[in-house]
């Protein structure tokens, strides 16, 4: 799927599109290998993300770059070239750093389809899709590979002019790497049976254009090259599944051998002769339209798995949330917090280690949580279609597995909430309904942790007066449960519930799904009748958002090229994909 969507608009049609082919409802996903061919231990590397290309660098260093489309739309983290680090062999990897690409002409087009090659010991050369003017409705052939140098791998100094460039065509998807004396690079040169084209370096900057590598409509050549050994080269593409081809001189290429993995745009890097990480473009999301309780939920915001559980009429996460950036608990003689309302979601972990978050989840203060909202069953940091559990869910969720309030503070009923076995003596949990709670501990209000495999302490979103809100409290040692209040400076865990569906009769589910769009064909304007107020994404035939916004009928299209778009209408009830022409 590199390029942003070229899986996608390859095989492009309203049904395919409406099954959620766009790069932000898919998350980049890694995978290891000890032949390169058969690949085990997958997990997600990035949400909402894809083109990636990862390169091992300075030794013990491994650098990922990527389109990132971390919503909102439109915001810092929103369809832009960010980079990830590992120091430990990809067992671990930084958070995402938008690059920065200095002396980049402002009338240029924002980067994307980013390709890492490097240039020796201590430089990288970011190989990326771009064009001098921005295209009119789609990529055209203004649309070239340029080039930019880096010694840290977030900063780079653009390097002028294009590397590649056809005249009558955009070129997309580069590719490049240094084998044998020479750089070698590629890029699609239309459908999968079109081939590559091919072109040749002394410097990396200036290229010669060679004969095509050619291909069928099984094998499309939007990958990475990768160094299999000092005299031999790789090349893993796209296809129905991941594969890679073999050259001993990057000329010619001795057939395609398939691997395991299904997905797109791959990028695969040589840790040791028995050791192959791959970083490819995933599956779809679920999405909420075919969500049912008991699936894995993904959080299409960081790419975090929960598994969830009904319990009663209440679908429950079955893991504490565990969203946002790590922030660290400085303890002090006083109280306070370090949480801030800054517009980044914050956690801290259980002895500000970053280990415990993977079995813990986060520990949040309650304003933090919420998202500094006091209403009650507000999604807070919950995912979309979620929301921080009430008090009144939590007394659901008491009694349907056997528990009582016996008054207003206190009751019985904790073993059956906790993971089988969590506890000790008259504590031990028999998980009853499958709510598996851990004993994950919590923060006090002058930053000190306590309780870690002793008790465990879940916010709800319910306050009980203007500084305080329920908490309820499982300890190890016994069948207690309590039921509290205290102030937001103290962090606790939270569990998630979805959302119930909205009781609508035949009548009114169809008059909120109901749109009508004129004129189709448009000329300047595109006018949408609902009831709803919605927010418009209009995307062009190879997957583009060339324009987002709430009043669509305000805006002037009157330079857009003529074929054909696609209208996507987000409202409170749903998301439609209408296709429009003009």
């Amino acid at each position: 799927m590199k390029s942003l969507l070229l899986l996608f608009f390859i095989s492009i049609t309203a049904i395919c599109y409406s099954q959620g082919n766009p790069p932000y409802e898919r998350p980049l996903k890694i995978s290891w290998s000890n032949d390169g061919i058969t690949f085990t231990n997958t997990s997600i590397f990035q949400d909402s993300s894809g083109v990636p290309s990862v390169v091992k660098w300075k030794g013990d260093t491994l650098a990922c770059v990527f389109q990132w489309f971390r919503i909102p739309i439109n915001s810092l983290s929103w369809d832009r070239v960010a980079v990830k680090f590992s120091y430990d062999a990809g067992k671990t990897w930084t958070a995402p750093t938008p690059i920065i690409i200095s002396g980049l002409p402002a009338k240029y087009q924002r980067p994307f389809d980013p390709t890492l090659a490097v240039m020796n010991n201590d430089s990288l050369r970011i190989y990326f899709s771009s064009s001098d003017g921005m295209p009119v409705g789609g990529l055209d052939s203004l649309v070239n590979t340029y080039s930019a140098v880096s010694t840290n791998g977030v900063v780079y100094n653009f390097e002028p002019n294009p590397r590649f460039d056809k005249p009558s065509k955009p070129v997309i998807d580069p590719a490049a790497i240094y084998f044998n004396g020479i750089w070698h690079y590629e890029a699609p040169s239309g459908a999968p049976q079109d081939g590559a084209y091919h072109a040749t370096s002394s410097d990396g900057l200036n290229f010669t254009e060679q004969t095509k590598y050619t291909s069928d409509n099984q094998h499309n050549w939007t990958g990475n090259f990768m160094l299999n050994s000092s005299t031999e080269l790789r090349f893993y593409g796209s296809g129905p599944t991941i594969w890679f081809n073999t050259s001993l001189n990057g000329f010619d290429w001795k057939g395609y051998t398939n691997t395991n993995l299904v997905g797109g745009d791959p990028s695969v890097v040589k840790l040791s002769d028995n050791s192959f990480m791959a970083i490819y473009v995933g599956e779809p999301y679920k999405t909420t339209t075919n969500f049912n309780c008991g699936d894995t939920l993904i959080d299409i915001r960081d790419g975090k798995r929960y598994a969830t559980v009904l319990i009663g009429k209440d679908c429950w996460m079955k893991q504490n949330l565990n969203f946002g950036q790590f922030v660290q608990s400085n303890s002090s003689t006083t109280l306070h917090s370090d949480m801030f309302d800054n517009g980044i979601p914050e956690k801290y972990a259980m002895n500000n280690d970053i280990a415990y978050l993977p079995v813990y989840g986060g520990l949040y203060e309650w304003n933090e949580l919420m998202n500094y909202t006091k209403i009650n069953g507000a999604q807070g940091l919950c995912p979309a279609g979620w929301h921080v559990s009430t008090d009144v869910e939590w007394q659901n969720l008491i009694s349907i597995s056997g528990g009582k309030l016996l008054n207003s503070s206190s009751g019985y009923g904790g073993n059956a909430l906790k993971n089988n076995g969590e506890g000790f003596d008259a504590g031990v949990g028999t998980n009853k309904v499958g709510f598996s709670a851990k004993h994950s501990g919590d923060r006090d209000a002058f930053g000190i942790f306590y309780g870690l495999t002793l008790r465990s302490i879940f916010w709800t979103s319910t306050q009980v007066n203007q500084v305080e809100a329920y908490h309820y409290t499982l300890w190890a040692n016994n069948d207690t449960i309590q039921r509290l209040t205290l102030g937001s400076n103290t962090g606790f865990a939270c569990r998630c519930v979805k959302n119930a569906p909205t009781k609508v009769n035949d009548d009114q589910l169809r008059e909120e799904h109901q749109f009508e769009v004129y004129p189709n064909p448009f000329t300047k304007t595109i006018n949408v009748i609902s009831n709803s107020n919605n927010f418009y994404e209009l995307i062009n035939s190879i997957g583009q958002t060339i324009w987002s916004g709430k009043h669509i009928e305000q805006q002037d299209f009157s330079d857009l090229v003529s074929g054909y778009y696609f209208l996507k209408i987000h409202s409170d009830a749903s998301t439609r994909t209408l296709k429009v022409m003009k």
